[in-house]
């Protein structure tokens, strides 16, 4: 599900730096027909395996927003079902922290009574290269990721330990 315009704006009022431009509830502009056939194939052939791991390892059915239209660049659309892009971008590092913090009981619980919802977006202009803390915000039951969906795809290891850390001084 697409994030809404009135979901933007919500979230603009609490998190300022993660306001999305105001074309946000629109397609990124030149987006073609390539990039839309490659994001529903994604959709449909890579995506249901890590959503069903985030799931597993959030224990319980996590509602996962994510922004494709806002993640889809143009022109890259050969890439989009490559572990290199979105995958290794986002969910196996959401995997990963998710894994960790319900190894026990104690992060199992937590994360069943406080995770609600992930939300996946990506502002180009306040999405951070590296410094991956610095596009997370976990509040009011809400993990929302903002990282360049296309920078870095071997830092698996650092956006996961912070992802890890942003969900773990929330929960």
């Amino acid at each position: 599900m697409p994030i809404s315009r009135r979901m933007v704006l919500a979230g603009a009022a609490v998190f300022p730096a993660f306001a999305l431009p105001p074309h946000s509830a629109n397609a990124q502009p030149g987006l073609g027909l390539a990039e839309r056939r490659a994001v529903a194939a994604y959709q449909e052939g890579v995506f249901p395996g890590p959503l069903g791991e985030i799931r597993a390892a959030a224990g319980t059915d996590v509602e996962v927003d994510v922004g494709w239209d806002r993640i889809a660049q143009p022109g890259q659309a050969a890439q989009y079902a490559g572990p290199g892009y979105w995958t290794d971008i986002y969910f196996t590092p959401l995997i990963r922290a998710l894994t960790a913090i319900g190894s026990d009981a104690m992060g199992r619980d937590a994360l069943k009574a406080k995770l609600r919802r992930i939300a996946v977006a990506y502002n180009p202009d306040t999405a951070p290269a590296s410094n991956y803390p610095n596009g997370l915000r976990f509040a009011d039951g809400t993990l929302t990721i903002n990282w360049h969906p296309n920078s870095n795809a071997s830092d698996v290891a650092d956006r996961a330990e912070a992802l890890q850390k942003v969900l773990e001084a929330g929960l």
